[in-house]
């Protein structure tokens, strides 16, 4: 077992593995994963040198944060680096009878509310540690605060003016007392990353599916700005939910959910390149974000013992110079966009 190497987040004083676990799909997302299955992946994950785990109450309505504490909570503290996040609040349900659990297909029974006041932050943060039985992490994130999820404006603006005056002063108060060394947010939409540090000082980014191979359309705007003013990037979704790793030939999602014609047919160009210098797909996507040098870590997201057993070859896997930048000729790439150095030697 070889351990992966670190990358400091940001300004913090955080080192963070630049390859970890995101435990979403662990969450029973795309299918119910049974117990054994999901601890066996886990184990893997550590067998394989994974010292970077990010869960959230999200994930399975409990369910994610459950698995990854059950992984961890018997080794070495200071061996792993371990996130969660905060601005939900998980509480039985009010009427069992009618208690709807389908956005997950197994899952907890358990209703949320979101909660980015000052009590709320501070209750999500103390259920989680119970739900993980770890008593501290390093990272808390700021969940699912975006357009998406409140696409009227107006609820938005509540929103963030919630956290502005109640949540961000809870958070502060978890760093500055030691039990937290980065305070970050979640981010699925373009434009909030803007949004975010023109309110708060952030500590990281825990970007999903907005700077991939696929897409990098927030790198010269939000990204770069990140960068100046000192927060780290965490990259999950580097997939975009599938397609980047099942391919054309398979049966891929994009954003969770059908592969729109033009999404495939610019897969199956980066697919043409990696075929001509015998890359798998895969493990390009895994590789590229950390060509930028604000990137601390990538995360993938495994379901059963292949998939991590699979990332991990796929992560480590040689990539020559040629290919990087046949994509940019291809204008696959932008001429702006940095790629990784030849064959990543720091992690080959």
């Amino acid at each position: 077992m070889t351990l992966f190497p670190t990358r400091r987040l940001g300004r913090t004083d955080l080192q963070l593995p630049v390859f970890g676990v995101g435990t979403c799909p662990l969450g029973d997302l795309f299918e119910a994963i049974p117990e054994a299955e999901a601890s066996a992946t886990l184990e893997a994950a550590w067998d394989g040198g994974v010292r970077l785990y990010d869960t959230a109450p999200w994930y399975g309505l409990g369910q994610g944060e459950h698995r990854t504490g059950r992984a961890l909570y018997r080794r070495p503290r200071e061996a792993f680096v371990l996130s969660t996040k905060v601005g939900r609040r998980l509480f039985r349900p009010r009427d069992r009878a009618r208690f709807d659990g389908s956005k997950w297909k197994g899952g907890l029974a358990f209703e949320h509310v979101h909660d980015y006041s000052y009590d709320g932050i501070l209750r999500s943060y103390e259920d989680s540690l119970q739900r993980l039985g770890i008593n501290k992490v390093e990272i808390l994130y700021i969940h699912d605060l975006d357009s998406g999820y409140f696409p009227d404006e107006a609820d938005l603006l509540a929103r963030l003016r919630e956290l502005e005056t109640g949540g961000f002063r809870a958070l502060e108060e978890l760093k500055s007392a030691g039990e937290i060394g980065a305070i970050g947010a979640g981010i699925n939409e373009r434009g909030m990353i803007d949004r975010f540090l023109d309110r708060y000082p952030l500590d990281a980014f825990l970007v999903a599916s907005r700077y991939t191979l696929l897409e990098q359309t927030i790198f010269a705007d939000e990204l770069l700005r990140a960068e100046r003013e000192g927060a780290g990037i965490v990259i999950g979704g580097a997939f975009n939910s599938g397609i980047l790793a099942t391919g054309t030939s398979g049966a891929g999602r994009y954003e969770y959910g059908a592969v729109p014609a033009a999404v495939l047919e610019r897969v199956r160009r980066l697919e043409a390149v990696a075929a001509r210098h015998g890359v798998p797909l895969a493990a390009a996507a895994l590789q590229f974000p950390l060509g930028f040098d604000a990137v601390a870590s990538v995360l993938n997201g495994p379901s059963r013992v292949g998939e991590i057993e699979q990332n991990l070859r796929h992560f480590r896997h040689p990539i020559p110079a040629d290919f990087w930048l046949e994509l940019r000729a291809e204008a696959l790439l932008g001429d702006d966009i940095p790629i990784p150095a030849a064959a990543l030697p720091e992690i080959a």
